[in-house]
């Protein structure tokens, strides 16, 4: 029937965003998050607060934009769920149980530092569509209204919310997560660490450079956003170094040198090439 079908296309796209969500947590170099793979459908985002509280350097007040968000923290029913729209959402209603991540939040053994804040992004099969929940700083995104329990409600964002019936990828989302969490709010929240990759060794260089500049390029080819200038600059400088590597890999080649090994392994994926640390 309609709805069995509407299940299948829903379970269809969520296999597509979790491979996504592979891809996108394997690659390192972004100068707002940092983000890494918890198992096949969990990946943990840890976004800068304020960028200028954690480097001496940081780019000039034109990178940065107007924040579309609130002062922090924000209103409680704002930002989370409520427990009635996740009853509706999550299918288990009549047992009243919402959208609660695999874990809850105390449980979570991470590294908490007010410079950053942790995310979890998943996309739990029982659920059939992506949520994100904060795991740590609550107190400084969310004015808890309620008791410490609603910790665990998934953040109302409007990525999320339309995932059912628009385009949106794992980036859009933590497109979002960056203008939610980080003040003032950069222009580009996927701007590079263009040093990260140039301090890398020449095979690392290599294969770091061409993951980010797939993924980048996979982000223009979507719909348009507003940072889409400042990311084809980064295209075109990541470009230069990952040319620049190939350059010295084929001179060394000639020689007979061999190239330092690797701290980093290449992981295949869709024939798409990912980076992971070993």
């Amino acid at each position: 029937d309609e709805m069995a079908a509407a299940d299948d296309k829903r379970s269809q796209r969520l296999a597509g965003f979790l491979t996504d969500l592979l891809r996108f947590g394997c690659i390192r170099g972004f100068r707002y998050f940092s983000a890494h793979m918890r198992g096949r459908e969990e990946m943990i985002v840890q976004v800068v607060n304020r960028p200028q509280s954690i480097s001496p350097v940081h780019s000039p007040s034109s990178s940065f934009s107007g924040s579309q968000f609130p002062e922090l923290p924000r209103n409680q029913n704002s930002l989370m769920l409520s427990a009635r729209t996740q009853r509706r959402l999550s299918g288990y209603g009549y047992i009243n149980v919402g959208l609660p991540p695999a874990s809850p939040t105390e449980r979570e053994i991470l590294t908490t530092d007010e410079y950053t804040t942790v995310f979890l992004l998943a996309g739990y099969a029982r659920y059939n569509c992506p949520y994100v929940w904060v795991r740590t700083n609550h107190d400084r995104l969310v004015r808890m209204d309620e008791a410490r329990s609603q910790k665990d409600n998934p953040l109302k964002l409007r990525s999320t919310s339309a995932w059912v019936s628009e385009d949106i990828r794992v980036w859009d989302i933590v497109a979002e997560l960056v203008d939610v969490c980080t003040i003032p709010a950069p222009m580009n929240p996927f701007a590079v660490e263009l040093p990260y990759f140039e301090a890398l060794p020449l095979l690392e260089s290599l294969a770091a450079t061409a993951a980010m500049l797939q993924l980048l390029q996979t982000v223009l080819d979507g719909h348009m956003h507003r940072y889409d200038s400042q990311v084809r600059q980064d295209i075109e400088q990541l470009t230069v170094l990952h040319i620049k590597a190939v350059t010295e890999l084929h001179a060394m080649t000639r020689k007979g040198v061999d190239p330092p090994r690797p701290l980093l392994s290449v992981v295949a994926v869709d024939d798409d090439a990912y980076v992971l640390p070993e």
